[in-house]
C-alpha cells in the first residue's frame, strides 16, 4: 500500500511539472508491478495538476500582489508586445488559457491565470475544470493508443 501511495506521489510531482505526458506515462509505459487503470490515470493526473495549480495560483496571486503594493513600479509604457498581450487576453481571455493549458504545463498555466485574471473569483475553477477535462482527454487518447498496441 505504501509503494502504491509513492507511485502516485511521484506521478501527481511529474504531472505538476508537466502534466502532457502523464497519461501516456502511466498507461503506457507502467514501471514493473505497476498497471494503471483509465479511471485511476484520469484521478492521479487530474487531482495532480489540482493540486499544482492551486499551489501556484495561490503563489503568483501572493507575488504579483505584493509587488503591486510594496515595489515602486515605474510608468507602465505601452509597447508594441504588451498591446499583443492585451489584445490577446481581450480576445481569448480565460477561455483561451484552458484551451492550451495542458501544453504549456501546470506551473505556466496558474502563473499566467495568477498575473492576467487574479482578480476573477472563477479563473482558478475553471483552469482546474480545464485539467480535469484534458485528463480525461489525454487518458482516452492513451488508452486507444494502448489498444492498438503502441508503446513508448
Amino acid at each position: 500500500m505504501i509503494e502504491y501511495l509513492f507511485h502516485v506521489l511521484g506521478w501527481w510531482l511529474l504531472s505538476i511539472v508537466k502534466f502532457l505526458f502523464v497519461p501516456f506515462g502511466m498507461m503506457l509505459k507502467p514501471d514493473v508491478g505497476e498497471s494503471w487503470t483509465w479511471l485511476e490515470t484520469i484521478i492521479v493526473s487530474g487531482t495532480g495538476a489540482s493540486i499544482g495549480i492551486f499551489i501556484f495560483f495561490k503563489f503568483g496571486d501572493y507575488i504579483f500582489n505584493w509587488i503591486a503594493h510594496h515595489l515602486k513600479t515605474k510608468k507602465k509604457i505601452f509597447t508594441k508586445r504588451n498591446r499583443g498581450f492585451i489584445k490577446i487576453k481581450q480576445k481569448w481571455g480565460i477561455s483561451g488559457l484552458m484551451a492550451i493549458c495542458a501544453i504549456i504545463s501546470v506551473p505556466i498555466s496558474a502563473m499566467l491565470a495568477a498575473k492576467l485574471f487574479r482578480h476573477d473569483n472563477t479563473a482558478l475553477p475553471k483552469l482546474i475544470v480545464a485539467f480535469w477535462i484534458w485528463a480525461v482527454a489525454l487518458s482516452s487518447v492513451a488508452l486507444g493508443m494502448k489498444k492498438i498496441g503502441l508503446s513508448f
